[in-house]
């Protein structure tokens, strides 16, 4: 009996040890897993791009109360935003650039001036784009006479309108890729004569119609720009064309006067200079060039639109003034 109840006892015990014995590895190995999808999920900076008016030959057509050319950029900007994929530049901020710059002045702008405008903006790619097509073609189906001397005339509208856009690399000023985009739509329209006269009111809105297309045509644009996320992803991050000054020094954080919405992201690494000698020119006064001392070095931590967060990683004695030079 005794003998019976140690054995039992030792089996017990020998399998409790096997069992957690199996456990063990089976934690672990969770915990490997959920450190790996944590990794994965880490959100990434969103690379920045800025669209600018699409080149049109005008035709005296308006688009929706804008000049065509300014109404198609501004209604793929809002596609890109409500899409997600890129961090799309405001309007205003691109429009403050080329009235600050004189870039653009000519209307067209070619792939070089592009990426000349991306690296102030500091963006990774620039947007440019022409609109091919942007008609109207009316044909008069005739009209029929009906009793008492009423005349309906009919009428058919088709407005097409077609885009064509460049993506250009900032850094390289080469294009990465070529989208297109068309829309067309069809309306029927009618007038009502009485005894010759024009009795009835005209159901045909050319604006709301090509305001139609457009929007199709963007649509099949922006979905073409998204695509090439993969592309643009492979690029080295922008580097932006503007210095900072350092706005405060607490410790080993500094921070900065310029923030996101001139290209400055989390991780960019900064070089903190010092100015040691500014020439000007004799007979204006004005600075001619700056010579700058490097004097240490930090990593963004914290971004927003108009400052940035850094830590120190070398270099002591940073001051409020000195030069923030953002480092490839």
């Amino acid at each position: 009996m005794k003998t019976s109840l140690v054995l039992r006892f030792i089996s017990l015990s020998t399998t409790t040890l096997l069992l957690i014995g199996t456990a063990i590895p089976c934690i672990e190995s969770f915990s490997l897993t959920a450190g790996q999808v944590a990794q994965a999920q880490t959100p990434t900076a969103k690379r920045r791009i800025a669209v600018l008016d699409f080149d049109y030959a005008s035709t005296g057509m308006t688009y929706g109360g804008y000049a065509p050319s300014k109404g198609v950029s501004d209604l793929l900007t809002n596609k890109l935003v409500q899409n997600g994929t890129y961090s799309v530049i405001e309007r205003s901020r691109i429009d403050q650039i080329l009235q600050e710059q004189n870039l653009g002045a000519s209307g067209r702008v070619d792939p070089a001036t592009a990426a000349q405008i991306g690296k102030i903006l500091g963006v990774d790619v620039v947007v440019i784009g022409s609109i091919t097509q942007y008609n109207v073609e009316e044909k008069d189906s005739g009209g029929s006479l009906g009793f008492f001397g009423v005349n309906v005339d009919s009428k058919k509208s088709k407005a097409t309108v077609q885009l064509t856009a460049r993506l250009v690399s900032t850094s390289t000023a080469e294009i990465l890729a070529v989208a297109q985009g068309e829309g067309q739509l069809d309306q029927n329209d009618s007038k009502v004569f009485v005894l010759g006269t024009g009795g009835g009111t005209s159901s045909n809105k050319l604006d709301k119609l090509l305001s139609a297309a457009a929007s199709e045509a963007v649509d099949n644009l922006s979905a073409q720009i998204v695509a090439a996320a993969p592309k643009i992803d492979s690029l080295p991050a922008a580097i932006p064309a503007v210095n900072a000054l350092v706005a405060d020094v607490t410790g080993n954080l500094v921070t900065i006067n310029k923030g996101s919405g001139d290209g400055f992201q989390v991780g960019m690494k900064v070089s903190i200079e010092r100015v040691i000698k500014q020439v000007k020119d004799p007979s204006t006064g004005a600075v001619l060039r700056t010579m700058t001392q490097p004097i240490g070095q930090m990593v963004l931590t914290e971004v927003d639109a108009k400052s940035a967060l850094g830590k120190v990683t070398k270099g002591v004695n940073l001051r409020v003034g000195d030069l923030a030079k953002p480092m490839p």
